[in-house]
């Protein structure tokens, strides 16, 4: 059983990520959204608007995520689970129905909300967890209880321990790229632009909106008046106001070579056809870019992502840069310094990471089958 909360595709994605890959192995799996199995509609709804609303102003999402960001919300959040009968009802007709061999949760409210359920209702499973910020696990997710914190990034493991939580709770792990990426070949970036349509000699900047499609149109205005030559790509399913905003963009730079296709299923073919990546610091976007060795600019950075930084200053495979100014400054330089061209796909061949949804689940089962051992 994979559980993941909606607030924001970096969890919803490892969760059916490593779902439909354990399908294709042969086993049996299913994915839920946490709060929709506890029968709590009203929370789930609140959280949905509270991260929507975030992502409208990140500086108030950094300074709001660090306050409530602490060990003791964590204790409060399993209190309260215990003296929850709704939740717990749900709990348990879920696991009637269900009837998992583990629980494995990729946010990081999962952590204390099920290891607790799994306690008062007296259930024999293991609770494993994720950190889907791949180099960063917060306060509020800590379990002294649970069974294995998978972490795709040494430099996340690092993070962890310094949280508290035991060696023996922390496993590394890859990360758990969707089928549409893992199983699809590279392809060259004159390859990819002729499929795409693409002009294939335009030096390309791919803009990734994030999975609530939440963006404005600053960056492109100041590529447009700074006459860079370039052709930008905007992908994902835009929010109302952002659409408003590039359909008065092209009214007002009509020769500007922007495309905007909107939500796609081959975000392969759109990585492998860039130059470089740019927008939020979205955990699928940035491993997904980092998989298929495209460098990532970071424009919005949230609290979850800070220590994004931190690998970007150790490993030079892109950056952080909230200015504007500074961005096109920066994507400038990535055009131009044919020996920061050359650096970047030196690093891009010794990166500290590894990449498979298979590979986790086998890694999964293997740490599900030690744990019957021991408990069993």
């Amino acid at each position: 059983m994979f559980l993941y909360v909606t607030a924001g595709k970096g969890h919803q994605v490892p969760a059916e990520a490593l779902r439909n890959a354990m399908l294709k192995l042969g086993h049996e799996a299913v994915s839920y959204d946490m709060f929709e199995m506890l029968n709590l509609p009203k929370i789930k709804k609140l959280v949905e608007k509270s991260w929507q609303n975030m992502l409208h102003f990140p500086p108030g999402e950094r300074v709001g995520d660090r306050l409530v960001d602490t060990k003791m919300n964590s204790k409060l959040m399993a209190a309260i689970t215990k003296n929850y009968p709704v939740m717990k009802k749900a709990f348990l007709a879920a696991m009637e129905k269900e009837k998992p061999d583990f629980i494995l949760g990729t946010h990081y409210f999962i952590s204390p909300i099920i290891v607790s359920l799994v306690q008062e209702c007296g259930i024999s499973v293991p609770v494993f967890g994720y950190a889907p910020d791949i180099f960063f696990y917060p306060n509020i997710g800590i379990s002294k209880k649970l069974d294995k914190l998978y972490v795709p990034s040494e430099l996340g493991i690092d993070w962890c321990v310094r949280m508290g939580f035991s060696t023996d709770q922390l496993a590394i792990c890859p990360f758990p790229l969707k089928q549409s990426i893992e199983d699809y070949p590279s392809l060259s970036k004159e390859e990819a632009r002729k499929k795409l349509e693409l002009s294939v000699d335009s030096y390309t900047i791919l803009v990734n909106l994030g999975g609530e499609g939440i963006g404005n149109t600053r960056l492109v205005t100041l590529l447009a008046r700074e006459k860079v030559p370039c052709q930008v790509v905007v992908v994902g399913k835009m929010s109302p106001d952002t659409e408003k905003r590039y359909l008065n963009f092209r009214s007002k730079h009509p020769f500007f070579h922007l495309f905007t296709p909107g939500f796609v299923n081959n975000m392969n073919d759109y990585i492998c056809a860039c130059d470089v990546q740019i927008g939020k610091a979205g955990a699928n976007s940035l491993m997904e870019s980092l998989y298929l060795h495209r460098p990532f600019i970071i424009t919005e950075q949230l609290y979850a992502s800070e220590r994004t930084e931190l690998f970007f200053k150790q490993h030079h495979v892109g950056e952080v840069e909230n200015l504007l100014e500074k961005q096109v400054k920066l994507l400038e330089r990535y055009r131009t310094d044919m020996e920061l061209q050359a650096d970047v796909a030196e690093a891009f061949t010794c990166l500290p990471l590894s990449f498979g949804s298979k590979k986790f689940i086998s890694q999964i089962l293997s740490d599900t089958e030690k744990w019957d051992a021991a408990h069993r």
